[in-house]
């Protein structure tokens, strides 16, 4: 056997021994995969985790708005999350007057507790195997759009009578690229209240500097409410609701975490690739990782310079400044893990020992010969599309505002283009639409402004012969002057200005919408991607899909030493791990856990991003910790353990060997966020907040102990 086989095999031997790897669906975990978590010191039983009949820890998780995860924690709907997962919620209620970014928030009673439009919370109810229904009457000689409109079809039928037999909504997903589907029964609640968050100098403690790092000291949590009907059940905003009564919630433990105990992690991971091949991995590190970063630091550069200037400013951006950091940093650190830990050369390795095994299997060579250089194919025909469409996304959906905000005017124009649509219909549209006050609210056009100076030269010259800007701007003019004459002509970027046109909007005003450089620029943007980039996208997406599955079907069957945990998609999991430190690089080891002492160690009065509030200072200087204080004296902050977790999984309960809430999970070290495309058990660690860390912060420090006495706590 070569070298290379023999270090692929080291690896197979190696990921099965730690097989705490994967994110597992609850109610269809393995028998060796419930030995495994038993071995690690689980003590409570795979019905506690998951039962369809009896109240369960599934009860108690809750999928917290789309895109995080939260947890039931009293028999009143008390729900904690990440702080930053309820920040641009916090950033909506905040004002000059109520800056509750700034100063926190608290409803010391039910009154208080603010509502938030839009916002859901989704329970799930049941989970069920369904990939014989989705499969059956499936031609094996079907093409990829007939499966396509296939799965599609019998998707809906599921759900269908899902929601006839039990009145609860439904979703059906796919599992290991298309070899197995899984339908979700659940519940969604529109009437989830803001009841408490600690100030950004707590919540966000270290903001960008910390993000995606360790040492942590950082007490990311939020407080919201679900409140439901007289029978328990949905309803949208109403001040006859009552807090929600759930199934299950989850006791608190006060003791605390000690290292190498067990820890379960239970939530909504949203996407992993841990299955790509060495072509994808290497597309993602060469390619599009890069576009990406210089995109984001030229946008980020604009707005952190903004906001250091304006309280005003730091209140309008800094949601937004957020979500474009947070991944901004996050490819940052999973490019320089996937290059350290040679995982190009470890995919490689996979392939060659597959390619190893069915050359020595007729029937194997016969199915697979050529699968994966069919697959390097595909990967390099969709690269350059690839490019387009994350240009596209980074200038259009995460760069200058304007863009987006002028996509709603477009069904205006239309209307009144449309001869069968009446004035009438269209004086009714503008009625319901003229009201901008809580865009611009939250808008500032010498930011917006900036930020497409900074991008729309990446997004232009990288894109050539592509030339998006041809007649609206002249030959002669340059990209900073074309930005210029935008805004100085563009209707959309002053909310007085926009208020004026349509005070006495004609219909036959339509064109000025049309003429407006903002408005033909965004469509000309959105246009292409929707005619040109996406649909040519879709043909390789297809045949990538169809691949991906056979990939995936083939190593399962070539490879069946390795643990096969299905990608994250957004679905309900549990990953299971242990309390440990770890040595991110040579020399280097980092403890398990972080103290209060080291938010003082941290303290700087001129760096806003380690500003600690004086009452968090004098409970320090008293050591006033009540009963929240680890059994050495010491007020921990957060911990790390070995959970494979991804994005998603922010706000998710750490869960401790007898059921109970030790920690608010709320990010992975910078080493670790390569595990989305591999996971090393080395050195990839999720970072929690001790749930300690944040009853203390409540009672001691907001005085809104009313909310820890709702908790039953624990001591075991």
């Amino acid at each position: 056997m070569t070298k290379k086989i023999l270090f692929i095999l080291s690896i197979i031997v190696s990921s099965h021994a730690f097989s705490a790897e994967g994110m597992w669906v609850p109610g269809m975990i393995s028998k060796m995969v419930a030995d495994n978590m038993e071995s690690m010191g689980m003590k409570i039983s795979l019905d506690d985790i998951y039962a369809i009949n009896n109240s369960s820890i599934k009860d108690a998780v809750v999928h917290f708005n789309g895109g995080c995860t939260s947890v039931l924690v009293s028999d009143q709907g008390l729900l904690l999350t990440n702080h930053h997962c309820g920040y641009s919620r916090i950033q909506a209620h905040s004002s000059l007057e109520n800056n509750y970014l700034k100063d926190g928030f608290w409803a010391m009673s039910l009154s208080e507790e603010l509502s938030n439009p839009g916002m859901d919370a989704t329970v799930i109810k049941e989970i069920r195997d369904v990939t014989n229904d989705m499969l059956a009457e499936l031609s094996v000689e079907a093409t990829e759009a007939e499966r396509i409109e296939h799965l599609t079809k019998k998707s809906a039928e599921l759900i269908k009578k899902v929601k006839e037999e039990t009145g609860f909504e439904a979703y059906v997903k796919a599992f290991y690229h298309g070899n197995q589907y899984l339908l979700f029964v659940n519940e969604v609640f529109t009437d989830v209240r803001l009841v408490g968050a600690p100030p950004s100098s707590i919540g966000k403690f270290g903001f960008d500097t910390d993000n995606w790092v360790w040492p942590r000291h950082t007490g990311d949590f939020s407080v919201f409410r679900i409140y439901a009907n007289a029978d328990n059940k949905p309803a949208d905003f109403n001040e006859d609701n009552k807090p929600y009564r759930p199934n299950h919630f989850l006791p608190v433990n006060i003791q605390g975490v000690e290292k190498d105990d067990f820890t379960l992690v239970y939530g909504f991971p949203g996407t992993t690739e841990n299955y790509i091949t060495e072509a994808e991995t290497k597309h993602v590190l060469e390619v599009i990782n890069p576009l990406r970063l210089k995109m984001r630091e030229a946008s980020l550069g604009v707005i952190d310079e903004a906001m250091k200037g304006s309280e005003l400013t730091k209140i309008q951006y800094a949601a937004k400044q957020s979500r474009i950091s947070n991944a901004y940093k996050k490819w940052i650190g999973q490019s320089k893990g996937l290059i350290r830990h040679k995982v190009l050369d470890k995919k490689d390795s996979v392939e060659a020992l597959f390619a190893q095994r069915i050359a020595d299997n007729q029937d194997w060579n016969t199915a697979y010969a050529t699968l994966i250089s069919e697959i390097k194919a595909i990967e390099a025909a969709k690269l350059p599309l690839n490019v387009n469409r994350n240009y596209f996304i980074e200038f259009y959906y995460m760069g200058p505002e304007i863009l987006r905000f002028t996509e709603k005017y477009r069904e205006l124009v239309a209307m009144c283009k449309d001869e069968n649509i009446t004035d009438e219909a269209i004086e009714a549209w503008i009625n319901e639409h003229i009201d901008n006050s809580g865009y611009f609210k939250n808008y500032d056009n010498t930011v917006d402004e900036d930020i497409m100076k900074a991008q729309i030269g990446f997004f232009v010259e990288d894109q050539k012969p592509l030339d998006f800007l041809n007649n609206l701007k002249s030959d002669k003019e340059s990209l900073t002057a074309f930005v210029d004459r935008l805004y100085e002509e563009t209707l959309f970027d002053n909310e007085a200005d926009l208020t004026d046109f349509f005070s006495t909007f004609k219909r036959k005003h339509y064109k000025k919408i049309e003429d407006d450089p903002a408005y033909e620029l965004s469509l000309r943007l959105a246009m292409f991607y929707s005619d040109v980039t996406r649909p040519e996208l879709l043909k390789y997406v297809t045949n990538s899909d169809s691949l991906m599955r056979i990939w995936m079907d083939a190593q399962m069957l070539v490879l069946p030493e390795r643990t096969y945990s299905p990608d994250a998609n957004g679905t309900l999991r549990i990953t299971f791990g242990k309390v440990e430190g770890y040595e991110p690089f040579d020399g280097a080891e980092y403890a398990y856990y972080t103290t209060l002492e080291g938010v003082m160690e941290k303290e700087d009065p001129t760096n806003p991003e380690y500003n600690v509030p004086e009452r968090l200072k004098e409970l320090y200087a008293a050591k006033d910790y009540g009963r929240y204080a680890h059994s050495t004296g010491e007020m921990r902050v957060a911990f790390v353990a070995s959970n494979h977790t991804s994005g998603g999984n922010s706000g998710s309960p750490v869960i401790d060997a007898n059921g109970n809430l030790i920690g608010l999970n709320f990010d992975r070290t910078w080493e670790s966020t390569m595990s989305d495309i591999m996971f090393n058990p080395s050195i990839c660690r999720n970072i929690s907040v001790d749930i300690r860390y944040v009853l203390f912060i409540m009672d001691k420090y907001a005085g809104a102990k009313h909310l820890v006495d709702e908790m039953k706590l624990v001591s075991e």
